[in-house]
């Protein structure tokens, strides 16, 4: 039984594809083969993980996904339309990988209890840990887009017991988006159709070699919405993928 299987898609809108607007990665599609990718729960709520590291050849990124918010669910109300739920980025990006890795989403996907080394804080090393690992993902190759960011650092709230942002600068790399291997197909074009992989190169073209400054704190001084990421499972502002009926790359 799969440790996510509540986590459906029926319902959820269907997303398309959207160009958005340690040493950090440059921003680039990357091709990645997954070493492991595990589930992982907060400690203060109900909000569910997945971190996935990959293999890029000269080095190794790993990714911590929040695919669900506190109340565990994978999805927020459309603020124009309280009636459509919209996905959560990251769990997309998570489902994303899952369909174009194994063909099946997220909530279909076998875990077992395995032996990961995962960073102890209070070891302040790495230190082998039991967790459910999504076992299917195993060694699958595929097309990552990466981000690099700008973020405030953020701290906690003795008061409020929330993470805020302050006027320290970090620099930070964010999955984007997900491309099938070796077609360079996202979901949503395969579930269109699509052979020509269009998306990818206008991925390439917008945002390779750049970096977002998601920062609502520049030069000590507070601007704008708040639109960065604060400390603790990631907010989500941007639809998903609806899980398909039929096999989308089976056959590629």
């Amino acid at each position: 039984m799969s440790l996510f299987g509540n986590l459906s898609t029926e319902g959820l809108e269907k997303a398309g594809d959207r160009l958005g607007g340690f040493s950090t990665l440059e921003s680039d599609i990357y091709p990645a083969k997954i070493k492991v990718a595990y589930a992982g729960k907060s400690n203060t709520s109900n909000a569910m993980s997945v971190t996935v590291i990959y293999d890029m050849g000269a080095r190794e990124y790993r990714e911590t996904y929040w695919v669900t918010n506190g109340q565990g669910e994978n999805f927020f109300l459309n603020k124009q339309d309280s009636t459509k739920k919209v996905p959560m980025p990251a769990f997309t990006h998570v489902n994303d990988l899952c369909l174009v890795t194994t063909d099946q989403p997220l909530a279909a996907q076998p875990t077992e209890e395995k032996m990961v080394n995962i960073y102890d804080p209070e070891l302040q090393r790495e230190a082998p840990k039991a967790v459910q690992v999504l076992t299917q993902l195993t060694g699958k190759d595929v097309f990552v887009g990466v981000i690099r960011q700008l973020e405030n650092k953020s701290v906690k709230n003795d008061s409020t017991g929330k993470y805020e942002p302050i006027a320290d600068t970090r620099e930070v790399n964010a999955t984007d988006k997900i491309f099938h291997s070796p077609t360079k197909l996202t979901v949503s074009e395969a579930t269109n159709g699509a052979t020509d992989p269009v998306f990818f190169n206008a991925w390439l073209e917008k945002n390779k070699g750049t970096t977002r400054d998601k920062r609502t704190i520049k030069d000590g001084a507070a601007g704008g919405p708040k639109q960065g990421r604060p400390g603790g499972p990631p907010q989500a502002a941007a639809p998903g993928n609806a899980a398909p009926k039929s096999s989308l790359f089976g056959n590629k």
